[in-house]
Parts: structure tokens; C-alpha cells; sequence
């Protein structure tokens, strides 16, 4: 991966071409700043300290030039610091990064479930077609299984953007495809799907961003 990005424009030309798509509708210019604030190097680091992990360098240096949230695919979660805790920022839900383990794609998701129910002691009954083991879930855990269940689920990963109509984006942080991005419904059990590029490799940050920008350039002429 990548290690070495320039950001450099990208701000601009984002500016640039919302400020083009307003015209075509003969809306007025922005008055109001499209992009949350940068973060410093500080509070990177405050935020990674937090967490116990160093964030994908593509999107730290984005956080760190471009800003910590704003438009991109779908809209950018903010990465913010709310009563003393980083997390980003979704729909008034401030999101916390679960980095106890590996981010599992979806293949290893039941496999996942009955080794935890089975490190609580509990022998998984059958899968269910839609929810896997949620009902173990509940025996083992009360009423927090089902958050206990969600919370597993996205575990070492971070929902980066919200796409409407439900479909959000997730930024891999923890585990084998760190840096990756995921597409997945907010159903109670899709899959995480990976945003891949023209070539059918999987998108990182930087890639996801600017094939976003580019199509939307494109768009825009």
C-alpha cells in the first residue's frame, strides 16, 4: 500500500466542482464550509492513543490535509472529540472503534460467532438464515446480546460514510485488509461487501476518494 500520498488540490477541486454543480442548478455560491476542520498532528495522535492503534496512513494524512470530515462517497463520518472521546460522528450516534481484534469479513462471520459463544461457555444451536446465532447471543448475553452481537460485528473497523437509503461505508483499521473500505446495507445482517476499482482490486482510502471525485468531475462537464 501506498504510504507516500498527496493530498495536495483535493480540497480545491472538491470545492470547485459542488461550487459548478450549484451553478447548473442556479443555486447561490457556499456560504458555509464544506469540510470539518483538519486535525493536528496532536490530536491524531490523542485519538490513536485513545484507540491503541496508528490509523491508515492514507487517511490520517487526509485527516490531517484535507479535513475530518466532509463530502466524499456518500458523506464522511467526522472523526470529532465529544466529552473527552474521539469517535466519528454518524447521525448523532458518535461511533467508537472495537480494537480487541481483527476486522471479519463476512465468510469468517459465523465462525467468528460460535467461538465467542463457546469461549462463554454456551454450545451454538443452528444458524439462523438471516441472523446467524443472535438468538445464542441472547441466551449468553441477556439484553445485550443484540448489541453485544453488532458491536462484534464491526469490530476493528469504523463506519467512515453514510450513503443513504441505508448503505454505509466502513474503514478497516485492525486485521489482514487494513486500509481497506467495505460497502454493506444497514439490514440486520449483510454482508460487507469490498469497494473495488476499475481493475477489480480492492479500494483503499485514497483510491475510494479520488475515483469518488473523479466521477463526480466527470459528471460535472
Amino acid at each position: 500500500m501506498n504510504t507516500h500520498v498527496d493530498w495536495s488540490g483535493v480540497r480545491e477541486r472538491v470545492i470547485a466542482v459542488e461550487e459548478a454543480e450549484r451553478r447548473a442548478r442556479g443555486r447561490e455560491p457556499l456560504s458555509y464550509s464544506l469540510f470539518e476542520p483538519v486535525l493536528t498532528p496532536a490530536e491524531i495522535a490523542e485519538a490513536e492513543a485513545q484507540f491503541g492503534v496508528t490509523l491508515p496512513e492514507e487517511y490520517r494524512t487526509f485527516l490531517a490535509a484535507v479535513g475530518a470530515g466532509g463530502p466524499g462517497p456518500g458523506h464522511l463520518s467526522p472523526l470529532c472529540r465529544i466529552d473527552g472521546n474521539w469517535g466519528w460522528l454518524d447521525e448523532g450516534y458518535h461511533w467508537l472503534l472495537d480494537p480487541s481484534g481483527p476486522f471479519v469479513e463476512t465468510e469468517g462471520w459465523a465462525e467468528q460467532q460460535r467461538a465467542t459463544l463457546r469461549a462463554a461457555g454456551h454450545e451454538p444451536t443452528t444458524q439462523d438464515e438471516d441472523d446467524d446465532y443472535l438468538d445464542d447471543y441472547y441466551k449468553v448475553f441477556g439484553d445485550a446480546g443484540e448489541e453485544a452481537w453488532h458491536l462484534e460485528r464491526g469490530r476493528g473497523a469504523v463506519l467512515i460514510s453514510d450513503n443513504g437509503c441505508g448503505m454505509t461505508g466502513w474503514l478497516i483499521i485492525v486485521g489482514p485488509h487494513r486500509g481497506e473500505l467495505r460497502d454493506r446495507d444497514c439490514a440486520t445482517n449483510p454482508p460487507y461487501e469490498p469497494y473495488l476499482d476499475a481493475n477489480g482490486n480492492p479500494h483503499t482510502f485514497h483510491t475510494w476518494y479520488l475515483d469518488w471525485l473523479e466521477q463526480r468531475e466527470n459528471a460535472a462537464r
